[in-house]
């Protein structure tokens, strides 16, 4: 893929394009991001533009160095924490032991990605590399929460915050798999900004099983489902195996919910929700709430959602929330 094929994010293809014409390349990059806004995509454009020998200020995509990166098999290119929970100290030695002049005149390109997942002593050993990286050399850090990074690496990075993708096109996306208009403005609203698990989102077993989940969400703040009886729902829907990360993901969606209400019943605001398949049951069954309370409760959430940061057991996290909810709404 070229520059031209990354959309969405026309502020960061000017930029780096400006950098390759003015010959300024930076030695660091923090690309900051939801995940599935296109930072990976632009980290391997960005390094196939370094080393393309056939087109100026961007890439062919099609010379052996092009595809070469494409299929991560590239001399100049390092890739690592893309399938990482952790990025350990010996990660990062490998980048420094594996950093030498690049070759056929290009760029050596390091491209750590999920940076902000990094230990201390990981960190420490990027930050001595960051200060005094070899000639000819470009580390892309790619981070969802920058702000977890020392600010020692931050400040010498050129941060670069991808913005979520507009609704519309992810909307057109998913139309071109096959889905209907109505199903894919409720995918585009559920994907907030993101493409990642978009294959996922667009079968019929999600959309079948998310409609039951966000039902028995609904009916648990009318204190009409069990606290069992919600997760059981969960359980079935749930995409991750990541205990952590399928507790993150409950939260997340929990607070979608909390918001369409306050948006509609409180704001009257139909434009903005997430879950607008279900507008019509929200407008009937909430229209007379204690705003208040809600908001307590997705204050509530995001609290326990920063929580998993720290805490080692995600499921006491959810079953304390769960209950704190119930006590709210009672």
């Amino acid at each position: 893929m070229a520059f031209s094929d990354i959309k969405g994010q026309d502020s960061i293809v000017k930029y780096l394009r400006n950098s390759l014409i003015k010959e300024r390349i930076p030695p660091a990059l923090l690309f900051v991001g939801k995940s599935g806004t296109g930072r990976f995509l632009t980290a391997k454009t960005f390094a196939k533009a370094l080393n393309c020998p056939n087109v100026k200020y961007d890439c062919c995509d099609k010379c052996k160095s092009c595809i070469a990166i494409q299929h991560n098999v590239h001399p100049n290119v390092n890739i690592i924490g893309r399938n990482s929970d952790v990025i350990k100290i010996e990660d990062i030695r490998s980048v420094i032991n594996s950093s030498y002049l690049p070759v056929n005149e290009g760029y050596r390109v390091n491209i750590i990605d999920n940076a902000d997942k990094a230990t201390v002593e990981a960190f420490n050993s990027m930050l001595k590399y960051l200060e005094e990286p070899p000639k000819h050399t470009v580390n892309i850090l790619i981070a969802e929460i920058a702000e977890l990074l020392p600010e020692t690496i931050r400040s010498r990075a050129v941060e670069l915050k991808f913005k979520p993708l507009n609704l519309s096109f992810i909307k057109e996306a998913v139309k071109r798999k096959g889905l209907s208009d109505e199903d894919a403005e409720v995918i585009a609203r559920i994907a907030n900004g993101s493409m990642k698990n978009i294959d996922s989102l667009c079968s019929k077993d999600f959309l079948k099983k998310r409609k039951s989940f966000i039902a028995s969400l609904l009916e648990f703040l009318l204190n009409e489902v069990t606290i069992s009886a919600l997760l059981r729902h969960w359980n079935d829907f749930a995409i991750s195996d990541n205990s952590k990360e399928k507790t993150r993901s409950f939260f997340d969606t929990f607070s979608t919910v909390i918001k369409d209400i306050l948006l509609v019943s409180i704001l009257h605001d139909t434009e903005h929700i997430t879950n607008i398949d279900f507008l019509g049951y929200i407008a009937n069954r909430f229209a007379f709430i204690n705003g208040s309370n809600f908001q307590r409760i997705y204050k509530l959430l995001k609290e326990k959602e920063s929580a998993l940061l720290t805490n080692a057991n995600p499921y006491y996290i959810l079953l304390d929330a769960l209950f704190q909810v119930k006590e709210v709404i009672r």
